[in-house]
């Protein structure tokens, strides 16, 4: 099976059921590292990208059989980044060295790989990494932030914000932005205010015009890594990860309302996700000692819901988490490496 039922102990903690072996997993055959998943709008197809000792590849898993069903070969660079849907879900853009690759869901083809321009950068000096994107609610446009210049060490330059034209499948400006360090990026459903998180906090773009224009930075989140948007655009969770605590900021005014702290102990927290009734924020811990869970948080109070958590995963080591569309299924990517090694997507219901 690949989906994994839960039990609630007396604890109120809610335990994923771990079958025998790998029942409840998805084994993505030569991965050494996953991403977390993109999920179809139905619920019936999840896309990992993945890094092997060859290059990086897509996989497209039925979640309704747990079985890969295509495997989409993306380069023979050894990072694979950010993905998007695109086009109401009939493209998927995956971002891997210095190219933005574009899949055709209907087919499970690479259609097209665009090389990332290069940025002005010492010489000497590599290009940036390209770190996280995100689309225009009217799928016409995407964002990829890109850090500065790096000589085997510390960032080198500035870092700078990528805009891409899916209908002209170019890209189209580039936009330097503070600080040399972009984590995420996200925009709100008016489809003109961007956000990207980084080392200076979190950086406001107006992008009604062709060139987006910097408005402010958020200074008062610190740094930031992974952002999480409500459906509605009104709030935003920043998280800053080895802290273990995101900063909650009213979009209408880009003012931090307060900070939660997920207590974990200075565990890494990650792949922050919302709902889609917008009723509860997701978060990943896993601190590469004990096993990981999903924390629960109600949105309304920002306060934990204990009976909600849930652990017991199938993988030891779990490394991106994705909220489903029916609300009530996680998709966790994530390793093993004492019993059936190996890197899985594990599809739980709660």
């Amino acid at each position: 099976m690949a989906v994994g039922a839960l039990v609630f102990t007396g604890a109120g903690v809610a335990v994923a059921d771990a079958a025998p072996g790998v029942e409840s997993l998805t084994p993505l055959p030569a991965a050494q590292y996953a991403r977390a998943p993109l999920v179809s709008a139905d619920g019936t197809k999840a896309y990992v990208g993945a890094i092997e000792a060859t290059g990086t590849k897509l996989y497209v898993a039925d979640t309704q059989t747990g079985k890969i069903t295509a495997q989409v070969s993306t380069g023979t660079g050894r990072w694979a980044g950010p993905m998007v849907f695109g086009a109401h879900g009939r493209l998927i853009y995956l971002v891997t060295e210095g190219t933005l690759n574009v899949i055709d869901t209907a087919t499970d083809t690479l259609s097209s790989s665009i090389p990332v321009p290069d940025q002005p950068r010492p010489a000497g000096s590599r290009p940036g990494s390209l770190s996280r994107m995100a689309i225009s609610p009217d799928g016409a446009t995407i964002y990829l932030d890109q850090t500065g210049p790096e000589n085997n060490g510390p960032s080198v330059g500035p870092s700078r914000l990528l805009v891409f034209s899916t209908a002209r499948s170019a890209f189209t400006a580039t936009v330097p932005l503070p600080g040399e360090s972009p984590r995420d990026i996200v925009v709100r459903p008016n489809g003109t205010d961007v956000y990207v998180s980084g080392d200076v906090g979190l950086v406001h773009l107006d992008a009604s015009a062709a060139v987006p224009k910097m408005l402010r930075t958020i200074a008062a989140t610190g740094f930031v890594d992974e952002l999480a948007l409500t459906p509605d655009g009104r709030r935003l969770y920043a998280l800053s990860k080895p802290d273990g605590h995101a900063a909650v900021v009213d979009l209408t005014h880009d003012s931090v309302l307060t900070t939660i702290d997920f207590r974990s102990d200075f565990s890494p927290v990650l792949s922050p996700a919302v709902s889609q009734d917008g009723t509860r924020l997701y978060v990943l811990v896993d601190d590469q000692r004990t096993a990981p869970k999903v924390l629960s948080y109600d949105t309304a109070t920002n306060t934990p819901v204990a009976d909600e958590t849930v652990t017991g995963f199938g993988v030891e080591r779990a490394s991106g988490l994705t909220v489903g569309p029916d609300g009530g299924t996680l998709y966790i990517t994530g390793a093993n490496y004492v019993d059936d090694p190996g890197v899985y997507l594990q599809i739980v219901n709660y």
